[in-house]
């Protein structure tokens, strides 16, 4: 049977353990924690640069290859896409929430069992 002595020892050697590998752990996590950090830094490094780049072909600064032309037609596009969806949430709020559509009157008349 163990002594006193040994059980005491044998639960701060594990403590130590478990001490040792929180500290690995919170070490990991922040260091994981900089490192999304930095991504986001880096997302919004990108979105600067392509409003810059948006920016200057527009406005006719910056010649472009049908890469570039493309690029600027897509975002032409969703920000049309933005501003009719932000006209739907205005309706929305302003008139209160409408019944859906209906897609087709027949859709359902299939289905009677």
């Amino acid at each position: 049977m163990p002594t006193r002595k040994q059980i005491t020892d044998t639960l701060r050697d594990r403590f130590t353990d478990v001490a040792e590998k929180g500290k690995t752990l919170g070490q990991a996590l922040r260091v994981r924690a900089d490192m999304a950090a930095t991504r986001r830094r880096l997302r919004v490094t990108y979105s600067e640069i392509g409003e810059e780049v948006y920016r200057r072909l527009r406005d006719g600064e910056m010649e472009c290859d049908h890469r570039l032309l493309s690029l600027k037609e897509q975002v032409d596009g969703l920000k049309a896409e933005v501003r009719l969806r932000e006209a739907e949430l205005r309706e929305i709020m302003h008139s209160g929430f409408r019944p859906p559509e209906r897609e087709s009157v027949g859709a359902d008349e299939g289905v009677h069992r």
